[in-house]
C-alpha cells in the first residue's frame, strides 16, 4: 500500500543538492546541440538562442526557488500546480515530468554509446558496455540510497563542472592558435535553406533544440523533501540557473571560435527536408560534436580522444540523474493512491519505499524500464533511429518547458493569494512573509511577480510558436506536429484564491514539511512538562507533526478547554520556543 508520509531519507546537504542539479542539466546538448544550432542558424543565432532560453530558465526558477524554500514538499512542482492552480493539472505535469526524465535515461545512454563511432567500437561492445552494463551500474547507484547517490553525482557534478570550464579553455587557446576564431563568429546570423528560409526563422527553429539542454535546474524541487535541512535549499536554488546560465554560453562561445557553421562534420538533423543522411554514399564522421571537430581540424588527435572520453561521462551522469528524478516523480505521483481496485492496487505498490535505503525501488525499476528498450533500437543501425530520438528528445523538451510554464502560473497564483491577506503575513504567519528576506530570498524577488510572467511568456512562446518553425518552409507533416507538441488541456476550474485567509493558511500550512531537527524541536517540546502536549486550535498531538504558528511563543494556562498559545515578544528567556508550520 502506498505511503501517506514519505519513507524517503532526509539526508542531502547543500553542495550535493548543487551538484545533482548541475549534473541533470550538462548532458550533451552542450557538446552536440549547439552543433545543430550552429548548423541551422550560423553562430549569432545560437549565441541567440542560449542567451534566450537560459533567461527564460533564469526567470521559471527565481519562482521554483521562492517557493522551494518555504515548502520542501515531496514532489515539490506537482504539489505546487496541485496547491496554486488546479488538481487535474498536476497530474498532467507529474506525468509529463515523468516522461521527460524517463526517457532522458535512455537518450543519453543512446548519445554515450554513439561517441564510440569516434574509435570505431564494434557494435557487439556498443551494445555490453551502454545497452547493458551501463543501465545496470545506473540503477545500482541508485538502488544504494540517496545519500550514496548524492555521493556519486557530487563527484560526478564537480568534474563535469571543471570539465566544461577545462573544455572551454582548451577551445579558447586553440582559436588563439588557428586566428581564425573571429572570422568564424562574425559570420553572424546565417540560414541554412533546407530547414530555415531566412535568418529571422532560422533563429527561432533553434530555440527548442537549445531549450533541451537547460532543462534541470528545477531538479532542486525534486530534492527538496530529501534534503538535510531548509539552509541546504536555499543556495542551490537561487544560484543554479544563474551558474549555468554562465557556464553554458563561456563554452558556447568558445566552440563558435573553432568551427565554421558550413563544416561537413556537424550534426545532421533529421526534421523535415533532406540532408546528408539520406543522400547515397553518405559517410558519417568520426564525430559530429563540435569539440571534437575543432579539435581534429587542429590536429589534436589525443586531445579529442580525451575529449570524447568526457561528453560519454557526461552523458551517462546525467543518465544517472536522469533516472533518480524520473522515480522520484514517479514515487510522488503514486504516493497516496489507495489500493481500492486491482489497477489502484498495482500502482500504489510503486508509491512504497524500502525501509533500509528510503528508495522507491518499485518506481525506480518502472522507470527504468519503461524506455530500457530504446537503445536496442540502434542494431538496426540505419538512421531511422534518429527520427525516434529527435522526436523524444524534443517532445521531452517540450514536455519540460510545460512544466516549467505551470510553474510560473503557480507562483504567479500564490503570489496574488499571499498579497490578498498581506496584513496578516506580517503577524501571525509571518513564516510566511515573502515580502521578509529572513523567509525567503532569492535574487530577483523584488520583481515579482513581473519575472514570473516574462518567464511564462517565454516557455509558452517556445511551446507553442517556435517550435512550429518546420511548418513555415513547406508542408506540415504529422511528423512535425509529434515533435512541435506534447500537452494535455484540463476543464475543471482552477483553484479558487479564497477571501478566507484560512484556506490560504491551510493550503501553505499543508506544503510546508518539517525537516528532522525541527522535527527533534517539536518532539521535545510535546514531551516537556511545561508545555501541553495538544495545542488549542488543533486535534492531533504536537509530537505527531502538526501545525503551529511561526513565531515565539508563550502558554496561557486559563483555558479549560486546553492551552492557548499566542505570540509574545516579551516572555523569559527560558519560556520561549521557536515553532514552524508542518504539513497538516
Amino acid at each position: 500500500m502506498a505511503e501517506s508520509v514519505p519513507g524517503l531519507k532526509q539526508e542531502l546537504k547543500w553542495w550535493q543538492i548543487l551538484m545533482i542539479a548541475i549534473s541533470g542539466v550538462i548532458g550533451v546538448t552542450i557538446f552536440s546541440g549547439d552543433g545543430e544550432a550552429l548548423e541551422v542558424s550560423g553562430p549569432a543565432g545560437t549565441l541567440l538562442a542560449f542567451a534566450v532560453i537560459g533567461i527564460i530558465a533564469i526567470c521559471v526558477m527565481e519562482g521554483i526557488s521562492e517557493m522551494v524554500q518555504l515548502f520542501p514538499a515531496p514532489n515539490a512542482l506537482v504539489e505546487y500546480v496541485r496547491a496554486f492552480v488546479d488538481p487535474d493539472l498536476a497530474w498532467v505535469v507529474g506525468i509529463a515530468y515523468w516522461y521527460l526524465w524517463a526517457s532522458t535515461f535512455a537518450i543519453q545512454i543512446i548519445a554515450a554509446s554513439s561517441f564510440t563511432s569516434y574509435w570505431g567500437l564494434a557494435q557487439v561492445w556498443q551494445t555490453l558496455a551502454f545497452y547493458v552494463l551501463a543501465p545496470i551500474i545506473i540503477m545500482i547507484i541508485n538502488f544504494a540510497g540517496v545519500k550514496w547517490y548524492g555521493l556519486v553525482e557530487t563527484f560526478g557534478g564537480v568534474l563535469k563542472t571543471i570539465m566544461v570550464f577545462s573544455v572551454a579553455v582548451a577551445m579558447y587557446a586553440l582559436a588563439s592558435q588557428e586566428n581564425d576564431g573571429t572570422r568564424y563568429i562574425e559570420e553572424g546570423f546565417t540560414n541554412d535553406p533546407v530547414y530555415a528560409k531566412n535568418h529571422q526563422t532560422a533563429a527561432c527553429y533553434v530555440l527548442p533544440i537549445i531549450a533541451y539542454g537547460f532543462l534541470g535546474p528545477d531538479i532542486v524541487a525534486v530534492t527538496a523533501f530529501e534534503a538535510q535541512d531548509l539552509r541546504s535549499l536555499r543556495t542551490p536554488s537561487k544560484m543554479i540557473a544563474y551558474f549555468v546560465f554562465v557556464l553554458y554560453f563561456f563554452c558556447v562561445l568558445s566552440e563558435l571560435l573553432n568551427v565554421q557553421w558550413t563544416n561537413s562534420s556537424l550534426p545532421q538533423i533529421y526534421r523535415g527536408g533532406t540532408n546528408g543522411a539520406t543522400t547515397p554514399g553518405f559517410a558519417a564522421p568520426r564525430s559530429s560534436a563540435i569539440i571534437i571537430i575543432a579539435a581534429l581540424q587542429a590536429g589534436h588527435e589525443k586531445l579529442s580522444g580525451f575529449l570524447t572520453g568526457c561528453m560519454i561521462f557526461s552523458a551517462l551522469s546525467n543518465s544517472n540523474t536522469a533516472l533518480y528524478v524520473s522515480s522520484r516523480t514517479l514515487y510522488g505521483l503514486t504516493r497516496e493512491i489507495t489500493s481500492t481496485t486491482w489497477p489502484a492496487s498495482w500502482f500504489s505498490v510503486l508509491g512504497t519505499v524500502v525501509r533500509k535505503t528510503g528508495v522507491p525501488a518499485w518506481a525506480l525499476l518502472v522507470s527504468a524500464i519503461s524506455f530500457f528498450w530504446l537503445p536496442f533500437l540502434g542494431l538496426d543501425r540505419n538512421y531511422g533511429i534518429q527520427h525516434l530520438i529527435e522526436i523524444m528528445s524534443t517532445t521531452a523538451g517540450v514536455s519540460g518547458l510545460l512544466v516549467w510554464a505551470c510553474q510560473c502560473i503557480a507562483f504567479i497564483r500564490y503570489h496574488k493569494w499571499l498579497r490578498k491577506h498581506q496584513a496578516e503575513l506580517t503577524n501571525r504567519y509571518a513564516r510566511f512573509n515573502r515580502w521578509d528576506s529572513a523567509v525567503s530570498s532569492t535574487v530577483l524577488d523584488w520583481a515579482q511577480p513581473v519575472v514570473a510572467w516574462l518567464g511564462l511568456i517565454g516557455c509558452l512562446a517556445v511551446v507553442f510558436i517556435f517550435t512550429t518553425a518546420t511548418w513555415w518552409t513547406g508542408p506540415v507533416t504529422f511528423y512535425e506536429v509529434g515533435v512541435a507538441y506534447a500537452s494535455a488541456f484540463t476543464r475543471r476550474p482552477w483553484v479558487k484564491l479564497d477571501d478566507d485567509s484560512a484556506k490560504l493558511f491551510e493550503t501553505l500550512n499543508h506544503l510546508a514539511w518539517l525537516k528532522p531537527e525541527q522535527e527533534s524541536r517539536v518532539q521535545e517540546v510535546s514531551q516537556s512538562s511545561a508545555i501541553p502536549s495538544t495545542i488549542k486550535g488543533f486535534t492531533q498531538p504536537v509530537a505527531h507533526n502538526q501545525d503551529l504558528e511561526p513565531g515565539i511563543w508563550s502558554v496561557d494556562r486559563s483555558s479549560s478547554s486546553g492551552a492557548d498559545v499566542a505570540p509574545s515578544d516579551h516572555i523569559a528567556a527560558s519560556s520561549e520556543i521557536q515553532f514552524v508550520p508542518s504539513r497538516t
